[in-house]
């Protein structure tokens, strides 16, 4: 059994002993990333990122992923830098196309479809690239260069990803057609076959890392009654077939089960890490010592 990275994606935002508190409970799970997302009604991500830097000096922090719509190129190159400066070089910049109209609508940006948005992203990791490695960049950034991660899920998203990024994020969820901004269903098994062998054709050989994100991790029920609470939790938006289908979801009944599953999963998918969001962090723990158990 080979190792896998682990990260948590941290939601909440208390006030600052409680915040420390948090990032050492993260810390003390052994995870390997401390990641914070990028959305309207979210803290902001790089003063998530460097405050959790200033209370553990071992866990590498990552934006998961920034929404490309609400960034330009200049702008986010000096948080970025700033960031890894502050961290001791350990900054990991996740960006990805977007797929909430409603926060853009509320910050007066534009809002374009899908192929706009990929095209946008794009756009902006080139610059942002290229602007991160100016000899005249000020400040400059510790690590040359700051790895990127781009999180998708689709076709035209994932072939960016492939020839563009240091860590490739599966990201699982996809838009239900038909449906208002914002309605997802989680991707199934054969579909994450098909996206990953497209990956790995694009990337032509390139070396990069790939990371698949757990919307839930539950190891103390049978997996058919986790699956019955999330759908419930989620309106029943998601069926129970759906998830017990998906990758992007963890049930079993014991964290060692669950570790064993991760590992057929990492063979399956290549994978070379995992991340879930912050509910789930204490299970995903649980998991990371049985895998490393395991793999020892």
């Amino acid at each position: 059994m080979e190792s896998l990275e682990f990260g948590v994606n941290l939601f909440s935002c208390p006030p600052p002993a409680e915040f420390a508190e948090l990032v050492r409970r993260v810390d003390a799970l052994g995870v390997d990333v401390l990641a914070a997302p990028d959305h309207l009604g979210a803290a902001s991500p790089f003063a998530v990122l460097v405050a959790a830097g200033g209370v553990s000096d071992r866990l590498r922090l990552r934006t998961y992923v920034l929404n490309a719509g609400f960034w330009n190129a200049a702008l986010l190159a000096r948080e970025v830098a700033t960031a890894d400066v502050l961290t001791g070089g350990r900054i990991e910049v996740g960006i990805g196309a977007g797929h909430m109209r409603s926060e853009h609508d509320d910050a007066g940006l534009p809002w374009h479809d899908h192929a706009g948005r990929v095209a946008a992203m794009t756009d902006l990791v080139a610059d942002l690239r290229r602007r991160l490695a100016d000899p005249a960049m000020a400040p400059r950034p510790v690590q040359e260069p700051v790895p990127v991660m781009i999180g998708a899920m689709s076709e035209r998203a994932l072939d960016v990803a492939a020839r563009e990024a240091e860590i490739v994020g599966l990201a699982g969820l996809r838009q239900v057609r038909g449906q208002r901004m914002g309605t997802f269903t989680v991707v199934s098994a054969e579909e994450t076959d098909r996206r990953v062998a497209e990956v790995r054709e694009r990337a032509a050989g390139r070396s990069y890392r790939t990371d698949l994100l757990l919307q839930n991790v539950v190891v103390d029920r049978e997996p058919e009654a986790a699956a019955r609470e999330f759908a419930a939790a989620v309106g029943d938006r998601i069926t129970v077939a759906e998830l017990l289908d998906t990758p992007f979801v963890l049930f079993a009944p014991s964290a060692a089960e669950a570790a064993e599953e991760l590992e057929r999963r990492r063979v399956r998918y290549g994978l070379t890490s995992v991340t879930t969001h912050e509910p789930s962090m204490t299970a995903l723990g649980e998991v990371l010592a049985a895998h490393r158990s395991g793999a020892s």
